[in-house]
């Protein structure tokens, strides 16, 4: 909370005219305590922001483990839990895809996901299709821009919103219907 208690940071948003919705943070670390303080002040979600490659698929159903576990205890403190995708969770391991593994391996009641849209298209897969395969499971989603004409292999390629070549009109269209809520632009 940039160094401020729960409730003072919430005050400041406030002032500000700002909603928190949500925040990344290590679930490895107090999460229980992370999870209280955010209920207490009213946020939607929290949300775990990377895992990395992993080296099997079993430890990609390890983590939708944890994700269910983290699920429950947002459940009891009046929020949501949420992954935050990479491009990696699109490469192919052990011939399955590690977001299948997560989707499919994490209860829908506890756990959504949040599309970084960015890098879905940066690993080579298609955000709508993505979207229509999972409908309700994506309710968050970041955008942000990827440079026209860059090759796949370049992860670095961010740029303005607006002026890449990602189609947010479509993906984002698709995504309203499908049952996402929130768009943070990144």
């Amino acid at each position: 909370f940039w160094g401020m208690t729960n409730k003072e940071f919430k005050q400041y948003m406030s002032e500000l005219g700002m909603t928190i919705v949500s925040s990344h943070c290590n679930i490895n670390s107090d999460f229980e305590t992370k999870a209280a303080q955010a209920g207490e002040i009213g946020m939607k979600y929290l949300i775990c922001p990377h895992l990395g490659m992993q080296k099997t698929i079993d430890d990609f159903k390890k983590a939708a483990e944890k994700f269910n576990a983290c699920g429950e205890i947002c459940k009891k403190n009046g929020l949501r839990f949420a992954y935050h995708n990479h491009g990696y969770s699109f490469e192919t391991l052990e011939g399955q895809l590690p977001q299948d593994v997560l989707m499919q391996n994490t209860n829908a009641d506890l756990v959504d996901f949040e599309m970084d849209i960015y890098w879905v298209v940066t690993a080579g897969a298609d955000p709508i299709a993505w979207l229509n395969k999972y409908p309700g499971r994506f309710k968050l989603c970041h955008v942000k821009d990827r440079k026209k004409g860059a090759e796949l292999k370049d992860h670095d390629a961010s740029i303005d919103l607006g002026i890449g070549s990602i189609d947010f009109k479509s993906i984002l269209k698709t995504g309203s219907a499908k049952g996402m809520q929130y768009y943070i632009v990144e």
